[in-house]
């Protein structure tokens, strides 16, 4: 969706990335969706064609196009690239992290994942139990991580671990002794390769150390924050493609004798739709070029991700519900929408969090 914030250039590379989404991926997804995991042959994709860009303006073009692939999961673990794991290693990386693990990862060779939740502990940080202890001028690194997108198929993880000043944090190489790694079977996102990880006395070089030692906290809110922003510009636009989708079989199904476009509670439903993406989205646009201008929108960042998803889980169930019956079936591309959404008000903070969050830059 062409918008003003956004320059020409941004909008040839959004004309390029949807054209290519919808002829190279878009057939695949139902494929990808049955397989259960995520094919690599997409990152390599995006490092080919140099999507894997730390432009933050780039990001955003490719958050809104990537998930017309109609597999949110490989937006999604495509994203944790480009929105996550890339900005830590630029920003905090040595250049000899750069060079073994940024470098890499932007030419789409090797595949990066976060790690940070926990069984027990989620948004609350203050319950994470897995530490690294120096010992020999090794980490020696000891913990669970759960829910994490890419886990199963990272090549690396950067791994939030308690060391003597703090959280820290630590890259880690996937296939080192003592990671052990399970697939998570999840109600959707089936393409993101979620998985739990386990590190039993593993040791990490000291070099590994992601930024200052005890620092990670900072880190990995600047890090979610920088998810959720982006992540709303995607989820938005994801929910937009949805409605028209179902726009058009509004317009072909036909019930008594007409279009179901043509009943008037129907026609409203769409109405109600989309006034709440626009507002979803005006919120995403302006805290988008405030953030890229170096402004504080922390506060507007919660609140994105306490309006922007929830309206788009409740796009996306409308969207099943105008389908009937046909959107019940698991085969339908509404179904695994819908199932894809209810993770969005889950992962990256609750609505719970985010309002209680909002409240205290509010002063109560």
């Amino acid at each position: 969706m062409k918008h003003p914030f956004f320059s020409a250039a941004n909008e040839r590379f959004r004309a390029e990335v949807r054209a290519f989404v919808e002829r190279e991926w878009q057939p695949h997804a139902d494929r990808w969706e049955r397989r259960r995991g995520f094919p690599r042959e997409v990152i390599a994709a995006c490092g080919q064609r140099g999507y894997l860009s730390l432009d933050p303006w780039r990001n955003a073009v490719l958050a809104e196009e990537l998930p017309r692939c109609e597999s949110l999961g490989v937006a999604l673990s495509v994203f944790v690239q480009s929105n996550l794991v890339a900005p830590l290693l630029e920003k905090l990386g040595t250049p000899e992290q750069k060079d073994a693990w940024l470098k890499p990862l932007v030419r789409g060779e090797l595949m990066g994942a976060m790690a940070v939740s926990e069984p027990v502990a989620g948004s609350d940080f203050a319950s994470m139990k897995s530490a690294a202890r120096v010992v020999r001028g090794q980490f020696v690194l000891n913990g669970r991580k759960t829910y994490i997108t890419n886990g199963s198929c990272a090549d690396f993880l950067i791994v939030a671990a308690r060391t003597t000043d703090g959280l820290s944090l630590l890259i880690v190489p996937a296939k080192t002794r003592c990671v052990r790694v399970r697939k998570l079977d999840m109600l959707g996102l089936h393409t993101s390769a979620a998985g739990e990880l386990s590190f039993a006395d593993c040791h990490v070089p000291t070099s590994n150390l992601l930024g200052g030692q005890g620092a990670g906290f900072g880190y990995i809110q600047e890090a979610l924050n920088r998810e959720r922003l982006l992540g709303g510009l995607a989820v938005v636009a994801w929910a937009q493609y949805a409605l028209e989708k179902t726009r058009e079989f509004a317009r072909t199904r036909e019930a008594f004798g007409k279009p179901l476009a043509k009943f008037q509670a129907i026609r409203h439903q769409f109405a109600e739709m989309a006034t709440l993406l626009e507002a979803a989205r005006q919120l995403n646009y302006a805290t988008f070029v405030r953030w890229v201008e170096g402004d504080d929108v922390t506060k507007q960042i919660y609140m994105i991700k306490l309006f922007s998803y929830q309206s788009v889980q409740r796009v996306i169930e409308q969207c099943l519900q105008i389908h009937g019956g046909a959107g019940y079936l698991a085969e339908c591309w509404v179904s695994r929408f819908y199932r894809d959404a209810r993770a969005l008000t889950i992962a990256a903070g609750t609505p719970e969090i985010m309002r209680d969050l909002i409240a205290t830059h509010l002063r109560l």
